[in-house]
């Protein structure tokens, strides 16, 4: 036991050493991170204020036409969305290219003729750039599919009206019948949004944007924190543990020393991260949904629901160190799982947008469940089913990184 308690403190003190240029390159880092993070939350949050322009090319003056683009751009809910400006081709194509329009229609000339005579033969052209076939490019084409379809059934439902008027000896119903039709279709597009309603889900299990980012960077920065921490096993060789375990400090003890000595690296710069999170917070610069007051009080409650996390991912970082010979080879294999594993798990991008194996993969992942940890902690949810998976993850490591040792004692 006196060997152990020996060596820990050997061990402390070398972290101790390490610590202020560990917490100086978390701060930087971090640093970077949170203005990067900062910059982009602002630019998403105008960007979900910002109109998509579809631009409306060639003759509009008909008298059907323009009642079907006058009630999506002033009269339905589509317009707080989409602006649709009218353009000559050549001005459209120019927007277009510069960005400052998201698509732009074509109308046909003859298309009100071919409507009346019930061919439909002249469709409205839709032209977007190539590169806009993601998500918004596919939401302004429905939302342009949606106004030539209701300009073309409006108007074949009234002129179709019209002419049974005619062929029946009821023209003298003609304007009565088609003021009451036109108000009709126009009760129809007004009333559109009654037929469905909008559930918000949040960006990731249940977070706010800020929210998912906030965990997910944190997470990030924890898993960074293995290569940063590298000169801690710069001097590890097997002759020492070889000399250790011949004067009694045996190979848990050695593991188990090391390893809490790391912990506590982490843990320290943990906390100098969520100090200087205080005075962020409480400025207004970040704000999260899920914490309606950023006080200290609940700062120092996440930080306490975050040290199985540290603990989790200080073991892993610790085994992947005593897999490899050599600094390099362990801060290359760190950095490759540090990458690939958080990216799987959704710290980059939300995890519900990978093919669903992925997603299998990346949930079960030790980097998946502790961003779930992570995730429900800040939502102030109980987190004993997922704190049970973080402890046999941390059993595992720490023995796995047993048997390595004394794997490499033994080839000695």
């Amino acid at each position: 036991m006196n060997g152990f308690l020996t060596y820990l403190y050997i061990q402390l003190r070398r972290a101790v050493k390490l610590l202020p240029v560990m917490m100086t390159v978390t701060l930087l880092v971090c640093g970077c991170v949170g203005a990067f993070a900062v910059l982009y939350l602002g630019t998403e949050m105008a960007g979900q204020n910002k109109k998509y322009r579809i631009a409306v090319v060639g003759d509009t003056t008909d008298s059907y036409l323009g009642f079907g683009i006058s009630a999506l751009s002033v009269l339905d809910d589509s317009r707080f969305m989409v602006d649709f400006p009218s353009m000559t081709e050549e001005e459209a194509r120019r927007e277009l290219a510069a960005g400052k329009i998201t698509a732009y229609a074509k109308v046909p000339d003859g298309l009100v003729e071919s409507i009346v005579e019930g061919s439909n033969d002249k469709p409205i052209v839709f032209v977007t750039a190539t590169g806009s076939k993601v998500i918004t490019g596919f939401l302004v084409e429905e939302l342009t599919e949606e106004a030539s379809s209701l300009v073309v059934r409006s108007q074949s439902a009234i002129y179709g009206m019209q002419r049974i008027l005619w062929d029946n000896g009821m023209g003298d119903l003609w304007w009565e019948a088609t003021e009451s039709l036109n108000l009709r279709l126009l009760d129809m597009v007004l009333n559109r949004t009654k037929l469905c309603g909008l559930e918000f889900q949040g960006m990731a299990n249940g977070l706010s944007t800020e929210g998912y980012y906030f965990c997910s960077m944190l997470i990030f920065f924890l898993l960074l924190a293995g290569i940063n921490s590298s000169p801690l096993f710069a001097k590890k060789s097997r002759e020492l543990m070889k000399l250790l375990a011949a004067r009694g400090v045996s190979i848990y003890e050695q593991i188990a020393g090391e390893y809490l000595a790391y912990l506590f690296l982490n843990l320290c710069c943990l906390l100098g991260v969520f100090l200087v999170l205080v005075p962020v917070f409480k400025s207004g610069v970040i704000q999260l949904a899920e914490w309606e007051k950023m006080g200290v009080e609940i700062l120092a409650g996440f930080y306490v629901r975050m040290i199985p996390v540290v603990a989790v991912l200080t073991a892993m970082q610790f085994l992947l160190y005593e897999l490899v010979t050599g600094v390099v080879n362990g801060i290359l294999l760190q950095f490759i799982c540090c990458i690939s594993m958080a990216y799987l798990s959704g710290c980059f991008y939300p995890a519900g947008m990978f093919p669903d194996i992925l997603k299998r993969i990346g949930e079960g992942l030790p980097t998946g469940v502790v961003l779930r940890y992570a995730d429900e902690g800040l939502m102030g949810e109980r987190t004993l089913g997922i704190g049970f998976g973080l402890l046999i993850y941390l059993a595992v490591f720490l023995g796995v990184s047993m048997f390595a040792r004394s794997l490499r004692i033994q080839r000695g």
